[in-house]
């Protein structure tokens, strides 16, 4: 888990890196948080729960949580071989 925590925080480090999804956006947009809270939670958060595996995407899903701006905030992020990482969601945990 720390492995998984240390590659996170490193990649999300270049945003060229991170694929923001469409679902992402649109909860960001309704929840009113920042892409700057997403990225900090990212680069300094920690993983909160056991990763779970996400065989119909070939990835694995972590979940960062981190205090930004006052608020505890979950990004879910998927990892997987390929380049980049993919963000899920985001919430007020």
């Amino acid at each position: 888990m720390q492995q998984l925590e240390a590659l996170i925080q490193d990649e999300s480090k270049d945003t060229s890196k991170l694929f923001f999804t469409k679902h992402v956006e649109e909860q960001m947009r309704s929840r009113r948080i920042t892409k700057a809270c997403v990225l900090e939670t990212l680069r300094a958060g920690r993983i909160k729960r056991t990763p779970e595996p996400n065989a119909m995407k070939g990835s694995i899903d972590c979940k960062m949580a981190h205090v930004c701006a006052g608020n505890r905030l979950a990004v879910i992020v998927a990892v997987s071989d390929g380049p980049g990482l993919i963000v899920v969601t985001a919430m007020y945990a």
